[in-house]
């Protein structure tokens, strides 16, 4: 186990977040124009991806911010998607050339030129007897040909009762060269306890699977975030804590990282106040923890450590933003909105007032 304490000897090298990248404009129709953006990512030479729902469209920039084109326009025919305001829409970059959209429902994948490679349902058959999923996301790949989802998944086994237990599943999904998804497996993340409301019903499956249920008044807070490294293995924090551990897809811990004294577990529902928002790490192998705000904090806040564990620095920037990306070499992207609803893409990059550059550090573990 590796301790770390913020504000101590390790953060002497004054790193900050610089912007670098600004898209968006108030006036006009020009691709800088953005509606209503749900989700971006960024391939290996820098391109930005767009999800704009509002748009119906993804816009593709380079790194620069020159406009290069619109793919995945709106439809059901080859290289289409169908938008909806509501879903929980992302776009996700799988090197060398795939470009995935999900929601949840279905998913395309695409060529940097827009073409589509594949078109697939969601997964339903890696849960047990009795378990539904209920939402899937495309979250992140690797580098060995696999990515990844968060699915979350209901007993249906305890339907008719007022709380059912709910389950989150990391699925691990490899991918064929002929853009195939093949049979995977899964981790299970953490178990939560869901109300379910009477009069509300949604249906849910297909066809002969298809059931009529009750909808959840809603979903219990997440305890844990994760995120995925290019090796495969997963970085897992309980939200309360300042505890990361990495693991394995089977699930055996091979590294702890603490950062200070980590809080106790919470012995309840009741008393869980979650500190971290979410996690991610970049190509090099840094772990950048995004701290909990308050909705009306006007900023975002990062603690940053780099792949040996070591704390490097705490860094924040002046705005809100949401569909985060962290690319190579310090780079963090997202979107935020201004007073006026307009979104705004921004790109910065995180810089050390000695010159130091982020690299994968040699470790002495």
């Amino acid at each position: 186990m590796t301790t770390v304490r913020p504000g101590s000897d390790n953060d002497t090298e004054g790193w900050r977040l610089v912007e670098e990248l600004k898209l968006g404009t108030v006036t006009g129709d020009r691709p800088q124009s953005f509606a209503d953006i749900h989700d971006l990512t960024v391939d290996g030479s820098g391109r930005i991806y767009v999800l704009d729902v509002g748009s119906k469209e993804v816009r593709v920039f380079d790194r620069r911010g020159g406009f290069v084109r619109s793919v995945a326009p709106e439809g059901g025919g080859p290289g289409e998607w169908q938008y909806r305001r509501r879903a929980n829409q992302q776009v996700v970059w799988q090197a060398p050339n795939r470009l995935w959209i999900t929601d949840g429902r279905q998913r395309v994948i695409l060529d940097t030129l827009g073409n589509e490679l594949s078109r697939l349902a969601s997964d339903r058959n890696y849960f047990r007897a009795g378990e539904l999923p209920t939402s899937a996301k495309v979250i992140g790949a690797d580098a060995r040909g696999s990515v990844f989802a968060r699915v979350d998944v209901i007993d249906i086994r305890g339907f008719g009762q007022s709380v059912v237990p709910q389950y989150t599943y990391v699925a691990r999904l490899p991918v064929s060269a002929a853009h195939e998804v093949l049979p995977g497996d899964t981790l299970l993340i953490e178990t939560r306890n869901i109300t379910m409301s009477g009069g509300n019903p949604q249906s849910v499956g297909a066809g002969r699977g298809q059931l009529t249920l009750e909808r959840p008044q809603g979903t219990a807070t997440a305890r844990f975030a994760w995120t995925v490294e290019r090796d495969g293995t997963l970085w897992l924090v309980q939200r309360a804590r300042y505890r990361f551990d990495k693991l394995t897809f089977k699930g055996d811990t091979i590294r702890t990282v603490r950062m200070g004294d980590a809080e106790p577990w919470p012995a309840n529902e009741s008393e869980f106040t979650p500190v971290i928002a979410d996690l991610d790490s970049s190509p090099e192998g840094w772990l950048w923890v995004r701290r909990e705000e308050a909705e009306t904090e006007g900023a975002t806040t990062w603690h940053v450590l780099d792949n040996c564990g070591r704390y490097r620095g705490t860094v924040t920037v002046p705005v809100r933003l949401r569909a985060l990306h962290v690319g190579g070499g310090g780079e963090v992207y997202g979107v935020a909105s201004d007073a006026l609803d307009i979104d705004y893409v921004y790109r910065f990059r995180l810089v050390s007032t000695s010159g130091i550059p982020v690299s994968a550090e040699t470790c002495s573990f």
